[in-house]
């Protein structure tokens, strides 16, 4: 009889050779860019120390996450990959009382586990100038652009990172006084980890480990086997509860559509455009590609 082997796909070690000075370096200039970003907010000086850079797992790096926690995904192009920004809810508390003009305080007890609007808006304002100032000091290499893709509170909900994989973390410890302070991190993916060494090692010079060719050539190959669903909403007519309840077999719902669609892979919005006809066929006819914002 023969006997059925599983195969095992090639893995990169490239990460445990990677020199991480150069994001050290960045670390270094980009402390200026948070203090920076924050001080906006609380008009208080502040001080931003970088910590090391350093490659950690990230399903442990995900259980010792607090009950709430702010992540905002996002993507730095021409990167691949996700980068999670993480803030500490202590620090959201602090910070909204001292934008509206209280004081700083202790560690805030929470009963609830979502963030309020006023948290979330502050949040987004922070986590978009955090991210502006971090493409700054990686334009040294080249130019980047970041996109804010989702918030979540929950590292469950977070595709794109694997439980057992290395991810690098970029992390930053913020001096607030003597005796209060927190840490915001930057969480790349691998994928992310991967493509931000080649994109550091192509202007400093560095040379960048060798790669796998089987690996690539496997990645390459499977990449061309995945197939994602495609759909678009062309209305989406509202209804009150007693209407819906008093809704029966035959009845007419009128619906009014959409002048420009959109389009979703799978649960992320990629484009807007138009529906018609092409060869006796419903056809739809992309006019604007996004980011693959969230839906």
């Amino acid at each position: 009889m023969t006997k059925i082997v599983p195969h095992v796909f090639a893995e990169k070690s490239a990460q445990r050779r990677t020199n991480l000075i150069p994001f050290q370096r960045v670390s270094d200039r980009y402390a200026g860019g948070v203090a920076n970003a924050i001080e906006q907010l609380v008009s208080k000086s502040i001080e931003v120390v970088p910590e090391e850079v350093q490659f950690i797992d990230y399903g442990r790096w995900s259980a010792d996450l607090g009950p709430l926690s702010s992540l905002s995904v996002f993507r730095l192009f021409p990167l691949r990959g996700q980068v999670i920004l993480h803030l500490q809810a202590s620090m959201v508390d602090n910070l909204i009382n001292v934008y509206f003009g209280g004081a700083l305080g202790p560690e805030v007890s929470r009963k609830k586990d979502e963030f309020r609007d006023t948290e979330l808006q502050l949040i987004e304002r922070l986590a978009q100038s955090l991210m502006e100032q971090l493409c700054h000091y990686y334009a040294e290499y080249d130019p980047m652009e970041s996109a804010l893709q989702r918030h979540e509170t929950n590292s469950t909900y977070i595709t794109g990172f694997g439980k057992n994989e290395q991810v690098m973390s970029q992390p930053f410890q913020i001096i607030m006084s003597e005796d209060i302070s927190w840490k915001i991190e930057l969480l790349y993916s691998k994928e992310a980890t991967e493509s931000a060494v080649e994109f550091v090692l192509k202007k400093s010079g560095e040379t960048p480990a060798e790669s796998d060719p089987v690996w690539q050539q496997q990645w390459s190959h499977n990449l061309q086997q995945i197939h994602l669903p495609l759909r678009t909403i062309l209305a989406q007519p509202t209804m009150r509860l007693p209407e819906l309840f008093d809704l029966k077999q035959g009845d007419i719902i009128p619906i009014t559509p959409r002048p420009k669609p959109p389009l979703f892979v799978a649960n992320h919005k990629f484009a807007t455009g138009t529906v018609g006809e092409k060869n006796g066929c419903a056809a739809f006819k992309i006019e604007h590609i996004g980011h693959g914002d969230a839906r």
